[in-house]
């Protein structure tokens, strides 16, 4: 459904009581998903939840982008689940409602989520929980079994930013040449050099957009911490890599399709070469080293 009908279910069931205490929020890209989880919490905290001290938010961070569980003694740390949980059994700062927000929480390992199992079973009064992630099967069945999904997504937006759809472009020119023949559209040699120019500007560009859309300004910056901030920017660009991989899978399907006398086994087999690159970013290969074995398998493909 889209980001308003789930506004909607939400609001209908928080204005009859009937909201539950647990709420994941499910769907192919991050931006609806977070889109409803603070404007739903905007109306449990009856004003808006930007820096609401009854608001807590929990993103995985790291090389290993996990949600921490923390540390057993001492001072809690920041965007840790005994943090979030032990400010969850406190008071509302304003005597009112809590709401907690965690991000991608298919990124709880097996400790973090036994932690977190037991607020699931018996919540603290007057909070509720958003757990937002693209990736449900991934999570445990005994915290979905305690949750109320919502599937939420939104039209596929195109990124309009130039140097991408220049990009876009070039690309197409390398996979027909390649499906033209190595030794008669293009050189091996220059097939070569063409890809890693592609891939050096898919680094400068991503940087780019995620420039372009990042939500950490620097009023917010001053209020965060340096880990929370590198926590809440990997998961936007985790966002925006999404959009860009989408972007080249239509690209190569569209050219291959364009082509005359191309075998479909060759399409199915690009296709899942990106899908599995994309697949690899997921377990934290970085974007450009994805992309690379993404096109050096496009281009054993097409020359066999």
């Amino acid at each position: 459904m889209s980001e308003i009908n789930a506004i909607n279910i939400l609001e209908k069931a928080l204005n009859a009581n009937h909201l539950h205490h647990a709420i994941l929020l499910y769907g192919k890209s991050t931006i609806p998903l977070e889109n409803v989880a603070r404007e739903m919490a905007s109306k449990l905290l009856k004003k808006s939840c930007h820096n609401h001290p009854d608001l807590f938010e929990l993103r995985p961070e790291g090389k290993m982008r996990q949600i921490k569980i923390g540390k057993i003694e001492g001072e809690p740390e920041q965007n840790t689940m005994r943090k979030l949980l032990i400010d969850l059994r406190k008071t509302s700062a304003l005597g009112e409602h809590k709401v907690a927000i965690i991000y991608e929480a298919d990124r709880m390992n097996i400790h973090t989520a036994n932690a977190f199992l037991k607020t699931l079973e018996e919540p603290t009064d007057k909070t509720t929980i958003f757990m937002l992630t693209t990736r449900p099967y991934d999570l445990l069945d005994t915290i979905k079994s305690r949750c109320i999904a919502l599937r939420v997504d939104c039209p596929e937006e195109e990124i309009e930013n130039p140097l991408w759809q220049t990009w876009i472009d070039d690309y197409k020119a390398w996979q027909k040449a390649l499906m033209g023949g190595i030794g008669k559209e293009i050189k091996l040699q220059d097939a070569m050099m063409n890809c890693y120019g592609l891939l050096a500007r898919f680094e400068c560009i991503i940087e780019e957009i995620l420039e372009e859309n990042t939500s950490v300004d620097s009023t917010k910056e001053e209020n965060l911490e340096e880990e929370m901030i590198e926590a809440i920017k990997t998961g936007e660009r985790k966002a925006i890599r999404k959009r860009l991989f989408a972007d080249i899978e239509k690209a190569c399907v569209a050219c291959a399709l364009g082509g005359n006398g191309v075998p479909s086994v060759k399409i199915s087999r690009v296709v899942e070469a990106l899908e599995k690159a994309s697949g690899l970013t997921e377990l934290n290969m970085p974007d450009t080293i994805a992309l690379e074995y993404f096109m050096l398998s496009s281009l054993r493909i097409w020359t066999r």
